[in-house]
């Protein structure tokens, strides 16, 4: 048993996909099946069983999990302070986050961290779903992620970043778009399109619509989608004011009579665990542009 075997172990444990894993790990399919086969030999307990296309931890397998995950952190914990202490820390961040923040937040904030903090850090940057996202954070295959709040997660943190203005989306030919402001009993009657009430933003404006007796017609996953139906549909939709709609030409983004903080984003990780050094830094730098906002 040597320690690429666990580091292999461990990747393969966290996406159970051989094909995804050893592309992660820069290795070939045969290598990476050849190692785990070789220790489940050395251990005597098979580690894994096939799933259809993936791979699932037997309960020896999860059991083991836990204990190379503790060694593996352990020891790259030694490896970070090492390097802190000689001025050579940069490290690898894996971040999860919705798409609508990769337009222009994410990539203004990593941006400004690299030129003030550290420019050699690395970041692997994953979108999503909220909770696609949510489920990487649990399975450490996100460091941090950039999302919706999900009730019912005692071991995550969550903490405000932004609001999105949710807004009444119509193309310029709909009679609303004279409009500045409307008030959601006004969409009565109207065709209403929003998100899906599976995502949390859509089950925020459902929430919004039902106690004004209002429903949507149809729902969907993200702003390209619903930009997309009322540029070409004689529909209305409810959605969150994001650089993905500013490709459509011929849409009004009119204001909606809601607070405006209906829709927060979050950043999330998992609490009481062991973070690497540059994570830390990185979550402290987040929360530190948080206190500097007027």
């Amino acid at each position: 048993m040597n320690l690429n075997q666990l580091y292999y172990f461990k990747k393969l444990a966290q996406l159970q996909h051989f094909t995804q894993a050893a592309k992660e790990l820069y290795i070939t399919q045969p290598t990476l099946s050849g190692s785990i086969s070789s220790l489940e030999a050395e251990l005597g307990v098979e580690l894994f069983r096939k799933d259809g296309r993936n791979m699932k931890l037997t309960k020896y397998g999860k059991d083991f999990y836990n204990y190379v995950s503790t060694a593996i952190n352990e020891l790259e914990k030694g490896i970070e302070v090492t390097k802190e202490k000689c001025g050579t820390l940069a490290g690898v961040i894996d971040i999860g986050c919705v798409p609508t923040l990769c337009g222009d937040f994410l990539p203004m904030v990593i941006n400004r961290y690299l030129k003030t903090v550290n420019s050699k850090t690395k970041f692997n940057i994953f979108t999503g779903m909220t909770l696609e996202i949510i489920e990487g954070i649990k399975s450490d295959k996100y460091d941090i992620g950039f999302c919706s709040f999900l009730e019912n997660e005692p071991n995550l943190e969550f903490i405000p970043i932004l609001t999105q203005e949710l807004v009444l989306v119509v193309n310029k030919q709909h009679p609303l778009a004279k409009e500045k402001l409307i008030h959601i009993k006004d969409i009565q009657g109207y065709s209403l399109i929003t998100y899906r009430e599976t995502l949390p933003i859509g089950k925020t404006i459902m929430k919004i619509l039902k106690a004004d007796g209002l429903n949507a017609d149809y729902s969907f996953d993200d702003e390209v989608t619903l930009g997309g139906m009322v540029s070409s549909m004689d529909v209305v939709a409810i959605a969150a004011r994001t650089s993905f709609l500013r490709q459509f030409n011929n849409l009004k983004l009119i204001k909606l009579d809601i607070p405006s903080n209906s829709r927060i984003i979050y950043m999330c990780y998992r609490k009481n665990t062991y973070h690497t050094r540059p994570v830390e830094i990185f979550i402290d730098y987040i929360m530190q542009m948080q206190k500097l906002k007027p």
